[in-house]
């Protein structure tokens, strides 16, 4: 089958997210005999070369001051969109994150070239112009008053109109019953991710004495684009005070300077220097506070044999069993969240068993092979 992926951002120009799984489920089909093409923006003199395996297109990345318009509106962007697609000439085309760079203007042409188009929901932006907590009465208003003089009162019917000419799917339950509400019919498929790279390959010791980091102290990590929306000031206000942080993001100065030494920072992690964090920590934190629809560090973290203290907002539940592989916690709930949080950091020697009992999950319900078996079934639906 010929397979064109699309979507905004690619490693190494945005490193988490959507993107990556975005390349390892391309990686994974062209193992399996699939040609596939990924579409994204970027400069492709920093996107690496996957030789015959993976097709590289890129088009420029624009500003996303006028995305809310250029979305649905942007005759230009959708010419490029069509060329590649045209040079491509897929079989089936699966979008993923596409909101601020590809838009969905382009969907309506594809379809009527015969090519079946199934768009993958990663997170909310077909219905809100920023992150949701999922219980706003007016989310218009909301929407006002993030994107202010760059609403545009008719993108979300414009984009509704587009993927409704898709087969849509939805990464958690929890992002898909949202979705119902905006009248978006998805099926869930849980994102799986390859376990045979993303396992300790080296010891804890190891891999604290690699990233400088203290042998001795208890290790919490979080991940991430560190906003508010994903609840590092509450993870910091419940952190033991013997504890230290790991901050795989980017993160204000001043926080640095007022938690000292307890706080590590490291910016612009690779996958690679990602594993040496989960190996180096005791536990990952996930205390995101909206709508996160399905966590990637939330599987990363258990496939590496960490358990996680993952926030009850979103679809993180539908991949940490409470009580078992981590847990499960309301981080607004200042007690309930400090109260978890001093356990693990007295009871690091317990923790390595709700690790393991992580990984066994993973490769139970969330390997990359089942994930693949269940999407190429998606394809065949489409196509028939």
């Amino acid at each position: 089958m010929n397979i064109l992926q699309i979507t905004d951002d690619l490693p190494p120009r945005v490193l988490g997210g959507s993107g990556r799984i975005v390349l390892e489920t391309s990686e994974a089909l062209a193992d399996r005999g699939h040609d596939v093409s990924i579409l994204t923006a970027g400069d492709p003199a920093i996107i690496p070369s996957y030789g015959k395996k993976i097709s590289i297109h890129t088009i420029p990345v624009l500003p996303k001051r006028w995305a809310h318009y250029r979305s649905v509106f942007s005759k230009k962007r959708e010419e490029k969109i069509l060329a590649v697609i045209r040079q491509v000439q897929p079989d089936i085309i699966h979008a993923h994150g596409i909101a601020w760079q590809m838009g969905y203007r382009w969907i309506g042409r594809a379809r009527k070239m015969g090519i079946p188009c199934i768009w993958t929901a990663h997170g909310t932006m077909h219905i809100s112009y920023g992150k949701v907590t999922g219980t706003e009465t007016a989310l218009w208003l909301t929407d006002i008053r993030q994107a202010r003089w760059t609403y545009n009162p008719f993108r979300n019917a414009c984009i509704r109109s587009y993927l409704h000419q898709c087969h849509i799917l939805s990464v958690s339950d929890a992002l898909r019953d949202y979705m119902a509400n905006y009248s978006y019919t998805a099926t869930t498929l849980h994102n799986g991710i390859n376990l045979n790279f993303w396992q300790a390959s080296v010891s804890q010791k190891e891999a604290r004495q690699l990233c400088k980091l203290p042998a001795d102290k208890s290790l919490f990590l979080i991940a991430g684009r560190m906003g508010y929306s994903k609840g590092l000031r509450h993870l910091l206000r419940s952190l033991p005070a013997a504890a230290h942080l790991i901050v795989a993001g980017s993160i204000d100065s001043a926080l640095v300077a007022e938690y000292g030494e307890r706080l590590h920072p490291f910016s612009n992690q690779t996958a690679e220097q990602m594993k040496l964090l989960y190996a180096a920590c005791d536990a990952t934190v996930v205390p995101s506070v909206y709508l996160d629809p399905f966590p990637t560090v939330c599987l990363e973290s258990m496939a590496c044999s960490r358990p996680v203290i993952a926030t009850s907002w979103g679809g993180s539940k539908e991949a940490v069993i409470d009580s078992k592989t981590g847990w499960i916690v309301d981080p607004t709930d200042n007690a309930a969240f400090s109260s978890q949080l001093n356990w693990c950091s007295e009871h690091r020697t317990e923790l390595p068993s709700f690790g393991k009992a992580g990984r066994e999950h993973m490769e139970k319900h969330f390997a990359r092979e089942l994930y693949i078996d269940q999407l190429l079934e998606h394809y065949g639906q489409c196509r028939n």
